[in-house]
């Protein structure tokens, strides 16, 4: 009897605690409709405390985390947002809005990389959800993806007339950042004549504007000349990369000169050809000035977010007036724009020469070069780097040598219109052979550091600059170490 009466009494408990497990999830449910309605009101208080009410029923449940996530998401706190939706997701991604909702967290937080992911797979789903298209393209676009951003902004356009100014507003930039001027130009010329927000359509005039003037004043050449006087503790004998130093110093008078022509101007292609000329006079090393006469045919031709170059660089040097150097180089190169604030450049160059005094050095290199360069945040300047791979043979096996040179810059723009520039290189050479003189195999590391401070004088196009400049070769072969410093003030006209 006394077994029986035990029975009934745990079969009561155990019915009592599932009620009370039933009642506790229904009201929990209740609590969640409350919620749903107060969010969808906008009474965005109310609907966090049911929200929250019911998760005190039930924490684990996945729908619940989800709508006070939405709810903080609606107010701004994002952080407590992030906690109940990642909740959510981990429970069951494929709730409703959640990959969307989650998406739209990350581009409120700045995680555009992320937000882009999240947003292409909800449209990918669900093709309908024109927002998630809308949304795609504007986190690619911060990104600097700008080809898949256009894309994604189009269909967002053609799907919804309400997002359309804005989509074509984006998608008109995108086009801008690619280079295709006329077809930015027409989107944003849409923007301007259709946008219901006056602040879109005053951006997208602007944008006409800047765009229309910069195509006016954009000329087919342009002209560079700078002089300059400077002291160099170690003059240089000869006027190529070589190892040749007077072990004296002197003042010399600088010319530089440079112009170019493009023939072909279009927007995906561009020919060209250029001339630059450079003179030395020292004041008492005259024996050792230098001058040179280079050449160049170009053309470019560019594939966003590439654009490929060839070109033909012809080259004549002169030492003392005497013939020194006939050289031609052939350079084409690709450069990539890898965001908006980022561009990376691949070359090869091979160059023949024929020396005019020296048949031992004639010859020929292959030069490979990858070089970065990254915009700084606030256009205060550029940040650039670099390596160069180069492998040099002569009719001479003395001058056969392989080689690697590093590059390290910083450009900034500071106040009163002042530009700072400070540049690093190292070059390791290594010769093929043994030295006919010295008989060793000759090993060379040398350094290199400039700096240069430059403002504008009373116009634009014409600017002063005071430059510094420090070499130093540090050879296995001690005839070959040098140290070089070199001091400049400089005027600068471009055109």
């Amino acid at each position: 009897m006394r077994k029986k009466s035990s029975f009934f009494l745990t079969l009561f408990f155990l019915l009592s605690l599932c009620s009370s497990a039933s009642a506790q999830k229904e009201m929990g449910g209740t609590y969640y409709d409350f919620g749903v309605f107060a969010y969808q009101d906008g009474d965005y208080g109310d609907a966090e405390k049911n929200f929250r009410k019911a998760l005190e029923s039930e924490p684990g449940n996945p729908f619940y985390a989800h709508y006070i996530g939405k709810t903080y998401l609606k107010t701004e706190r994002y952080k407590e947002a992030m906690t109940y939706l990642s909740q959510a997701m981990k429970a069951d991604p494929d709730i409703a809005g959640l990959k969307y909702d989650m998406a739209f967290l990350r581009y409120k937080t700045g995680d555009y990389a992320e937000a882009a992911d999240l947003f292409k797979a909800v449209a990918e789903k669900e093709p309908s959800n024109v927002l998630a298209y809308y949304y795609a393209g504007i986190a690619l676009y911060k990104q600097g993806h700008y080809k898949d951003a256009q894309e994604y902004l189009s269909h967002a356009a053609e799907k919804s007339p309400n997002l359309q100014a804005n989509a074509y507003y984006h998608e008109a930039l995108c086009y801008q950042r690619m280079g295709e001027i006329r077809k930015a130009l027409d989107k944003f010329a849409y923007v301007k004549d259709h946008a219901d927000s006056e602040s879109l359509r005053e951006n997208a005039g602007k944008w006409i504007k800047a765009i229309s003037e910069k195509e006016k004043t954009a000329k087919a050449y342009s002209l560079f000349l700078k002089i300059a006087r400077r002291y160099d503790d170690n003059v240089q004998l000869e006027p190529t990369d070589t190892d040749a130093y007077a072990d004296e110093g002197d003042s010399a008078s600088v010319a530089y000169f440079s112009g170019r022509y493009q023939f072909i101007d279009r927007e995906s292609l561009i020919m060209g050809a250029g001339y630059t000329h450079y003179q030395t006079w020292y004041d008492d090393l005259s024996e050792y000035n230098l001058t040179g006469s280079l050449f160049s045919i170009y053309t470019r031709y560019r594939l966003y977010p590439f654009n490929f170059g060839l070109s033909y660089l012809p080259s004549y040097y002169w030492a003392d007036t005497e013939s020194y150097l006939r050289r031609h180089q052939f350079r084409p190169d690709i450069i990539m724009e890898i965001s908006d604030m980022l561009t990376g450049r691949f070359s090869y160059t091979y160059s023949r020469d024929d020396y005019l005094q020296n048949e031992e050095r004639n010859g020929h290199s292959d030069e490979f070069s990858l070089d970065l360069y990254c915009g700084l945040p606030n256009a205060a300047g550029i940040l650039s780097g670099g390596l160069t791979y180069e492998k040099a043979s002569a009719s001479h096996s003395d001058y056969d040598y392989s080689q690697l040179k590093a590059n390290l810059g910083i450009s900034l723009h500071l106040p009163w219109d002042m530009n700072l520039d400070v540049s690093g290189r190292y070059y390791d050479r290594k010769y093929d052979s043994s030295d006919s003189v010295y008989s060793v195999e000759r090993d060379d590391s040398r350094y290199n550091a400039s700096v240069s401070l430059s403002r504008s004088l009373f116009y634009d196009w014409l600017e002063l600059a005071a430059e510094f400049g420090y070499t130093k070769n540090d050879s296995n072969i001690k005839d070959y170490d040098y140290e070089k410093k070199v001091t400049a003030l400089s005027l600068t006209a471009k055109y």
